[in-house]
Formats: C-alpha cells, sequence, structure tokens
C-alpha cells in the first residue's frame, strides 16, 4: 500500500468498486466517518449524498457506509454506477469531544478491485473537531487519490456548510453507536385517543387566535414608535460624538466622503476581461512545477512543525538553561520559513486557475461549432482535461493559503522559543 503525504495525489482505479477504511486507536476518542458526494462546484446536489451514521447510504446503494464499531468504519464506493453529475467523494470525520490532535495516527486507505491501495496518516493536527481526510475524484477517464488533512473548527456543522448541507441546530446527538443499539422508530397503533406512555407529552390542541384588541396587537402597533425613537437616540449620540472629537469634520462634511470618492475615481472606467500570458502548453507546464513546489512547500512546513515540537520538548527536559545551540536552531527556522516562497504559488495558481478557465471556454465554443465526430471526440477529452486541471489548481489554492496560515503560525512559535530565553 503506498501511503501519501498531505497534499499528494496518486492514481487509484479506472473503474470498479473501491473500499474504504477508516481506523483509529480506539482509546483515543469516537470519530463519526462520514462520507459528501459532490458536484463539479464543490457542493452535495441535495442532502442524500451526504452520509452519515444515520443514512448510511447514497441512492441506489452507490455508496455504503457500514461497520460502525469503536476504532473503524468502512465505506462501499461503486465508482461505475455513480451520476456523472458526481466530480468527487470526501471522506471526512468528526469528534463528538476533544479535538484531533488526540487523533494522530488515524489512517485512511482506499482498496480498488484492481490496482494498488492508497492510503492517508494523519501526522499532525490542532484543535479541530472535523477533519477532511481525503478525496476520490474523477482524472481524465479514471480516479484519483488525494491525501488532505484539512481540520474544520466547530465539528460537523461547518464541515458539512463548507459543502453546502444546512445542518439543524436541533439535530440529535451525533454521537455514533452500534446499529443494535439504535432502535427503529415506532409506529403508534392506530386506536382511538391511545394513553400516554410514561415520558410521552400529548399534543396540545391548537389554541384560538387572539382577538384583534389583545395587548399582542397593542405592542406591534407601538413598535414603530420604539424603533424611530431609538434611531433619533442613536443618530443623536453619533453626532455628539462627532462634535466633541471630530469638529472639523462638521465644518466641512464632505470630508467624510472624501476617500471614497478617491477610491471610485480610482476604479477603471472600462472592463478589463481576463486574460493569459501563456499557451496551453505552458500552463500545464507550470501546473507541473506548482504541484512539486507545492509538495516541497509542505514537506518543509511538516519539517518545521516536527522541530518545533522537538526544540519545545528539549526545552521543557532544561534544568535550569536554554539547551545548547536552541535559539541558533529557532534563529535558523524563523529564516528558512520566512523565505518560502508560498505567497508567490499562491499568485501563479490563481493565475493559472484563469487560465485553466479560458481553456474550459475555448474548448467548449469549439465543440459548439464542431460536427466531426472525431474532432469532437478529441476535444471533449481536451474539455475534461482541463476542467480537471481547474479542479486541481483550485484545491491546490485552498491548500497553499492553508499552508501560509501555518508557516506565519510557526515563525511565531520560534519566536516565542527566542523570547523564552533570556
Amino acid at each position: 500500500m503506498k501511503i501519501l503525504p498531505k497534499g499528494a495525489n496518486a492514481p487509484l482505479t479506472n473503474a470498479g468498486a473501491v473500499r474504504v477504511e477508516l481506523r483509529w486507536p480506539a482509546g483515543r476518542g469516537v470519530l463519526d466517518a462520514v462520507c459528501l458526494a459532490v458536484t463539479g462546484d464543490g457542493r452535495v446536489p441535495d442532502d442524500a449524498w451526504f452520509l452519515f451514521y444515520n443514512q448510511p447510504q447514497a441512492p441506489d446503494g452507490v455508496i455504503q457506509l457500514s461497520a460502525f464499531a469503536v476504532g473503524q468504519t468502512d465505506c462501499l464506493l461503486h465508482l461505475d454506477r455513480l451520476p456523472a453529475s458526481i466530480e468527487k467523494c470526501v471522506f471526512a470525520a468528526t469528534l463528538e469531544s476533544g479535538s484531533f490532535r488526540e487523533l494522530i495516527g488515524a489512517t485512511l486507505t482506499a482498496t480498488p478491485q484492481t490496482g494498488e491501495a492508497v492510503g492517508f496518516t494523519l501526522t499532525e493536527a490542532a484543535d479541530e473537531q472535523a477533519l477532511i481526510f481525503a478525496e476520490i475524484y474523477r482524472h481524465a477517464t479514471g480516479w484519483k487519490f488525494r491525501a488532505i488533512g484539512q481540520g474544520f473548527r466547530g465539528g460537523l456543522q461547518p464541515l458539512a456548510e463548507h459543502f453546502g448541507v444546512e445542518v439543524s441546530h436541533e439535530a440529535p446527538d451525533a454521537s455514533p453507536t452500534p446499529p443494535e443499539s439504535r432502535p427503529p422508530p415506532a409506529i403508534p397503533a392506530p386506536t382511538p385517543e391511545p394513553a400516554p406512555e410514561r415520558g410521552s407529552v400529548e399534543p396540545a390542541s391548537p389554541s384560538p387566535a387572539p382577538p384583534a384588541d389583545s395587548s399582542r396587537a397593542r405592542r406591534s402597533r407601538g413598535f414603530p414608535f420604539k424603533t424611530l425613537a431609538a434611531l433619533v437616540i442613536l443618530l443623536g449620540g453619533g453626532a455628539g460624538a462627532l462634535w466633541v472629537f471630530y469638529p472639523e469634520l462638521l465644518d466641512d462634511p464632505g470630508q467624510l466622503f472624501k476617500d471614497s470618492r478617491d477610491f471610485v475615481a480610482r476604479l477603471p472606467a472600462v472592463y478589463q476581461p481576463v486574460t493569459c500570458a501563456w499557451t496551453d502548453a505552458e500552463v500545464f507546464e507550470r501546473y507541473h512545477a506548482l504541484g512539486e513546489s507545492y509538495v516541497k512547500i509542505l514537506q518543509r512546513v511538516d519539517r518545521g512543525n516536527q522541530r518545533l515540537a522537538s526544540l519545545r520538548l528539549a526545552l521543557g527536559k532544561a534544568d535550569a538553561q536554554c539547551p545548547a545551540s536552541f535559539l541558533d536552531d529557532s534563529r535558523q527556522e524563523i529564516d528558512q520559513l520566512e523565505k518560502l516562497p508560498v505567497s508567490q504559488w499562491i499568485g501563479e495558481a490563481t493565475q493559472l486557475n484563469s487560465c485553466a478557465g479560458l481553456m474550459i471556454k475555448k474548448i467548449e465554443s469549439a465543440l459548439n461549432e464542431e460536427t466531426r465526430p472525431i474532432v469532437i471526440q478529441r476535444l471533449v477529452h481536451e474539455a475534461d482535461r482541463a476542467r480537471n486541471l481547474e479542479s486541481d489548481l483550485t484545491n491546490i489554492s485552498r491548500d497553499l493559503a492553508y499552508l501560509s496560515n501555518k508557516t506565519g503560525r510557526l515563525i511565531d512559535g520560534f519566536k516565542e522559543n527566542l523570547d523564552a530565553c533570556p
């Protein structure tokens, strides 16, 4: 089996079923595994494609979650039966309590019917309560596996909303329990006026409508006057604050809008269409260079994270003074991390993404005008290739932004090392 680092991808299979297995140390927490089947816009088409323990099957059983047990959850994915609109399947998990910092070592593996198994092992995490482990996505005529490792604070709700799923605040506790402990909902017997069971609440009969002259109606009629009074008080308070702190603005109120007028004056009068400075072949060449650089940046940030942990450990074990070369090592890490060209590669990814969008429009325009079957087949292949390029660039841009934030946090951590030693 091939274990990928975070951010890396590898070919998985061209067809058939794939078994996805999530394993974690049983004594460290209870994971709720979820699977989201999303379309090209990165959102689930409807709630039926958001799978968790209480909804373990997608329409027609093309995705099936199973084996909800301590330390493991499985998922069977029928790639050939997925609708063409589904671009990728995202595999994630949430925690009822604690954080994924305690779940280091959790591993998600994907084993196809034909081909080599691929996996991702969680090697670092922070205080997140939800985490995307990996995704299986369409690429050309087959499917690929990408290791992600992206966390979300707040648990299930921010994870689900990231993919367009609305989570009700009144939802029941999401902790998994064995299937046999989840009884099916009871169906009441069709007898007239059954006696309520202990602990049950009888439904209340609908209340009659209040009379037109009720106190509630009188309060609603007074609402506009209270609102108007509150606005007058706020405006008066604001004018008084201006008179105390900025009296010159009352002499020349136009200064309040000076900056906004200057900003509007700087806006271009003519819309500038998106352009691409490279040919299609150059775009793919720069995309491959971007991918290689992204992996190197990811590995460097991971090394920096491990180095920070080891230095903190050495400092904690020191008796009175800082360990030898502690300050030099921290300064060296700060210098190297500050030189990482993350922001430059984010700009490159943004430009390449614009080029991919233009490439897709150009190919689709040619498709609309073409009638020859052989040429249409070639253009369809090129369109798929361009869409995959755009999807990969979107993911890389997102991950580079995450790495940029993490690099900043690492630099702050090494600066705290310097402050810890006199």
